[in-house]
């Protein structure tokens, strides 16, 4: 199909999607298909994976939206990877990798500036985190040589 008769297809699927939708719902759905389709760069393919790895649950586990326990703490360890050791800012991760609110992130990375390793569960959750650090050091460095 030629370029305008693509063009002409696109404008008319766009009109049949303002018939059913808002603009606004339309808009998500075509950035929600957009970002699915999108490989997310191997850093952060590689954390996900590592801390989905290390708690035994898969990354769709890792990245739902509600979370309790032991996947509440793979995620906050995840968080603090992507903000601490890859630089990606809280509205970044929240919004392209995980798909939730920024005050999630927040609280995530403060649960590991404010870790206190004389609580048990707090010096496990330290330990999780500088194990799987040590794994993306490592992974980035194998990268970059």
């Amino acid at each position: 199909m030629s370029d305008k008769k693509e063009l002409e297809q696109l404008f008319k699927n766009i009109g049949h999607g303002l018939k059913k939708f808002s603009p606004g719902e339309l808009n998500k759905a075509v950035s929600s298909a957009l970002k699915n389709q999108s490989d997310p760069t191997p850093e952060i393919d590689f954390v996900l994976e590592s801390v989905a790895k290390h708690f035994k649950i898969s990354v769709k586990a890792l990245k739902q939206q509600h979370s309790r326990g032991k996947l509440q703490d793979a995620k906050q360890i995840a968080y603090c990877l992507l903000h601490f050791n890859l630089g990606l800012s809280f509205n970044y991760i929240a919004k392209n990798v995980f798909d939730n609110w920024p005050n999630s992130i927040a609280i995530g990375v403060n649960r590991l500036k404010n870790v206190d390793i004389h609580i048990k569960t707090d010096a496990d959750f330290k330990e999780t985190y500088d194990l799987i650090e040590s794994q993306l050091l490592k992974f980035i460095t194998d990268q970059n040589s």
